[in-house]
C-alpha cells in the first residue's frame, strides 16, 4: 500500500499529518501520543524512500515537532 502511494510520495506535511492524526474510516490510527518526533521522522524518511518511492526526502524531528505544535 505504500509503494507509489499519494501519501508516501506527496507533500511531506500531509504525510506527517496522517501519521500524527490517523485517517478516520481506515485502519490508520493516530501515532501522536505513541511515537517520539525522532521515531516518526525516521519512519517517514524510510517509507518515503523505500518500496520504490525514492523521493529523496529526509524528514527531520524538528519538522515533526513544529507541525505537532500547530
Amino acid at each position: 500500500a505504500l509503494a507509489g502511494s499519494d501519501i508516501a510520495t506527496g507533500p511531506v506535511q500531509q504525510h506527517i499529518d496522517v501519521v500524527l492524526n490517523g485517517r478516520e474510516g481506515t485502519a490508520m490510527q493516530a501515532f501522536t501520543n505513541m511515537l517520539t518526533d525522532s521515531d516518526i521522522a525516521a519512519a517517514l524518511t524510510y517509507t518515503r524512500n523505500a518500496f520504490g518511492n525514492e523521493t529523496g526526502d529526509v524528514v527531520q524531528p524538528q519538522t515533526i515537532a513544529r507541525i505537532r505544535k500547530g
